[in-house]
């Protein structure tokens, strides 16, 4: 197969290379979906992640691209744009070093080994959809080749079990299972009958001495200690024993505009650094009870918070 290929994709016939500038993807990307097995109206509709738009950035007396920055000072095109929209100044946003991360998690699949965000990019599947299917038993092939199930709606799309066919919603209403998370299983390979046969399971939160009933969970260990269970759990997380994260106090608040702290020997309040940094003085006082220290506190930017799909 290669670019001249004809396709016909809802009654119109046009060449891949045709199809590919149409959509707005590379001929690389819509040839590499036919050769795994998508249909070819799939391999031609399915979105491939939008790239970042392009823009410039002015810092230190000059004006680049961030993939001008990303090849001057190392710092990835994309990170640069992220911090910008964080409130980062341009200098540090172009200038900061990037923390060490873990080495990217890579799949193999018809002898080519590349990292996950790289498949995503070709095929235009999610990394988490990647992942998530790997991490559910997927074989690598399937799990990069498998088009994305089409979301109509969970009101119009239909589910048929024992020969039965309704909409998600109406499944959703006989069961009492929210139609999302039926969606949501559907997406992630169950089968109907699982998908709507399977309880939600309440979250009550966990047990903290891993001994199942009878021990308190985290939320009643808060009532009891009247510290907060997002404290509580952050210093399990952290490695903090039980009794240490539910034996130290948290810290006391005595009000942004009262409490001190002095990062790289400068003293300010709570609220002084929020204004400086942009960092929410909510955001930083959590942190600090949940033993961050002050130059993380208040040098850590704030993620974007990602909208769940319905």
């Amino acid at each position: 197969m290669d670019k001249r290929t004809e396709l016909t994709v809802r009654g119109r016939t046009r060449t891949v290379e045709e199809w590919a500038r149409w959509r707005g993807m590379t001929v690389e990307t819509l040839v590499w979906r036919l050769e795994h097995g998508w249909e070819a109206p799939d391999a031609v509709l399915v979105p491939v992640r939008p790239a970042a738009a392009s823009v410039v950035v002015t810092a230190f007396g000059r004006t680049l691209t961030p993939g001008e920055w990303e090849r001057e000072n190392g710092v990835p095109a994309t990170l640069i744009g992220k911090r910008i929209k964080l409130g980062w100044t341009p200098e540090d946003a172009v200038s900061r070093p990037v923390r060490s991360k873990r080495t990217a998690r890579t799949v193999t699949v018809g002898g080519e080994t590349l990292a996950i965000h790289e498949w995503s990019e070709r095929t235009g599947i999610p990394t988490a959809v990647i992942s998530s299917r790997l991490s559910i038993g997927w074989t690598p092939e399937r799990a990069v080749s498998e088009p994305i199930r089409k979301r109509r709606g969970t009101g119009r799309q239909g589910v048929v079990i024992g020969g039965e066919r309704l909409t998600i919603r109406e499944w959703a209403e006989r069961t009492g299972i929210p139609a999302n998370i039926i969606s949501n299983r559907l997406n992630r390979g169950w089968t109907p009958e699982r998908a709507v046969g399977t309880p939600v399971r309440k979250r009550r939160g966990p047990r903290l001495d891993g001994t199942g009933d009878g021990s308190p969970t985290v939320r009643e260990w808060s009532e009891r200690t009247g510290i907060p269970a997002n404290i509580i759990h952050v210093r399990l997380s952290r490695g903090w024993t039980l009794e240490r994260a539910v034996g130290t106090p948290a810290r006391k608040r005595r009000g942004p505009d009262l409490e001190e702290i002095t990062v790289g020997g400068e003293t300010l309040t709570v609220h002084e650094w929020a204004e400086r940094t942009g960092i929410p003085v909510a955001t930083i006082s959590n942190r600090l009870n949940c033993s961050w220290t002050p130059e993380r506190a208040v040098g850590t930017p704030v993620r974007p918070r990602r909208r769940r799909d319905a």
